[in-house]
């Protein structure tokens, strides 16, 4: 499925094809100039906020209706409950939330970000999947937690696997490719000639059809974010880079 890039007041992003078919839902996936501060630095800058701003604003969000996490390569999933903010950024790596008008985001410079919706219960999820995320099973856990907190079945769902790096640019030393194989996995593997890569996103998505999530409803962009540099930023390609944001919301009327 063709994935939609648009431009609006000056800002380029990217939509699934997939998911634009959900009227009460919005999603994007960012690129260059929407956030120039390297991860994990607080406080990054009026540049950054600005951007975000313009950003989430395109989606009729404010910055304090989006919920962001603390990203740390580990498997937590934070629960939004409640619409107002304020508390302690957590250290996370997913955020589900079943509430109208909040938005979630996850940053993201090659790690592949991927955006599951339960459109029986009206349950959203934003997920960043590093390599150490990806091993660990983070899409299966954040699954698992909208089961859990809103009885999400994956039959159900529908996902969408945003830009990220691909395995033409993604080569891994041997132990890195080790630690995948004795995992039991198969998808997302390659090794040729003593080369080793992984296609991180066609590993989420081998999770995401095992866990019942039907093939129809997975929509990966097959876009890698390493090579196209006029598009996307890429720690693969650039080491100390901006990051692009991965937002979805259910819309505050919960209509078109």
């Amino acid at each position: 499925m063709a994935w939609q890039r648009q431009e609006e007041q000056g800002i380029r992003y990217y939509r699934s094809s997939l998911l634009a078919g959900l009227p009460w839902l919005v999603h994007a996936f960012s690129t260059r100039g929407t956030g120039k501060a390297p991860e994990g630095e607080e406080n990054a800058g009026t540049d950054q906020a600005e951007e975000r701003r313009r950003f989430f604003a395109l989606f009729r969000l404010s910055p304090a209706q989006v919920r962001m996490v603390k990203q740390v390569h580990g498997t937590a999933v934070h629960v939004v409950a409640k619409a107002a903010g304020g508390e302690q950024t957590p250290e996370a790596d997913a955020l589900v939330t079943n509430l109208p008008g909040v938005g979630l985001a996850t940053v993201h410079a090659d790690c592949v970000p991927v955006l599951i919706v339960d459109p029986v219960r009206r349950a959203i999820a934003a997920v960043h999947a590093g390599w150490k995320g990806t091993l660990a099973q983070i899409v299966p856990k954040t699954l698992a937690q909208m089961e859990r907190e809103y009885g999400t079945v994956p039959e159900d769902c529908w996902a969408a696997i945003g830009p990220a790096v691909g395995a033409c640019c993604y080569r891994v030393s041997a132990e890195r490719y080790k630690l995948f194989q004795e995992s039991g996995l198969a998808a997302g593997l390659i090794e040729q000639d003593g080369i080793y890569a992984l296609d991180l996103a066609a590993i989420n998505r081998h999770y995401l059809r095992a866990l019942g999530v039907p093939d129809e409803r997975i929509d990966p962009a097959n876009i890698c974010t390493a090579c196209h540099p006029e598009v996307f930023y890429s720690y693969r390609r650039e080491q100390t880079t901006g990051r692009m944001l991965s937002l979805i919301a259910i819309k505050e009327n919960g209509k078109e």
